[in-house]
């Protein structure tokens, strides 16, 4: 590896810490009632979080067998989930938020936040995820789809679960009685949330800038938006019906199992064997 090329990816590796270190305090009020909160409070409204375990559990113990299989460093993938929920998290509330405050200010009672809002939500939430991933594959110098597909998983884990911390905590605080139905409510939204996105459109990013010829690469550009529209449409009213939510939520678990299922996974996880 040439100096030049070590030396962005230490480079890339101090942007990530900086990112990290900055998101760490944009995400501390997610953990802070007011002055006026009791410690009881803070105890039932931590205790919410239990419910987590639901799918953070299989998620783990899937990961694992990832690592195992295809011998990918497991704090490789604990370092994704962290930069997604600490670096793309933090960032997309300040982003969402900012941008109602724009628009709001702009079109006043016009503004709609079912529909605009979800819009805005879909490209930028995923934009966010891409690039954590992107800045992290290359800091490692990580080049196969199998650490693309693995590390975007992780990060759209991190950030899954440090959102649904905010939601959990934001109804919590206002009212204790209201931490476990959003707890229940997340995780009833786990199947096909933010873990799925960022494996697909990680796995979209390798087609385009990891394989040669302009068809793959508009297969991973269409793999990209599939999942900023599958996002913004479930997010929009037109998500809310269950036939609808259940279709969206196939149409990006589906793909992460046929990329799983792909020729090159194959391969690679025969190499990994040969090599073990």
């Amino acid at each position: 590896m040439s100096l030049t090329k070590k030396n962005h990816r230490t480079l890339a590796a101090g942007v990530l810490i900086l990112l990290f270190a900055l998101g760490l305090l944009i995400n501390e009020s997610d953990f802070i009632g007011q002055d006026s909160t009791a410690a009881v409070q803070y105890l039932k409204v931590y205790s919410a979080f239990l419910p987590f375990l639901a799918y953070i559990v299989p998620f783990g113990i899937f990961m694992r067998r990832v690592s195992a299989k295809y011998r990918i460093s497991g704090l490789e993938l604990l370092a994704a989930a962290g930069c997604g929920a600490f670096i793309s998290s933090a960032f997309a509330g300040e982003l969402n938020g900012g941008f109602d405050d724009l628009m709001t200010g702009l079109m006043g009672k016009a503004y709609s936040d079912a529909w605009l809002g979800s819009l805005e939500t879909g490209i930028a939430e995923e934009l966010l995820k891409l690039g954590t991933a992107a800045l992290l594959l290359y800091a490692l110098g990580r080049k196969s789809l199998k650490d693309y597909l693995s590390i975007g998983m992780c990060v759209g884990m991190g950030f899954q679960m440090e959102e649904d911390i905010a939601y959990i905590t934001d109804s919590g605080f206002k009212d204790v009685n209201q931490a476990f139905p959003a707890a229940l409510d997340r995780v009833s939204c786990s199947l096909g949330s933010h873990w799925a996105y960022a494996a697909v459109t990680a796995a979209g990013l390798y087609l385009i800038v990891r394989t040669s010829g302009k068809n793959h690469r508009r297969k991973g550009l269409g793999w990209i938006l599939l999942v900023m529209a599958d996002h913004f449409l479930y997010d929009s009213p037109i998500g809310e019906p269950q036939l609808f939510n259940a279709l969206l939520t196939v149409a990006v678990v589906l793909p992460v199992i046929l990329f799983f299922r792909s020729p090159e996974m194959r391969a690679e996880e025969s190499e990994a064997s040969g090599a073990a």
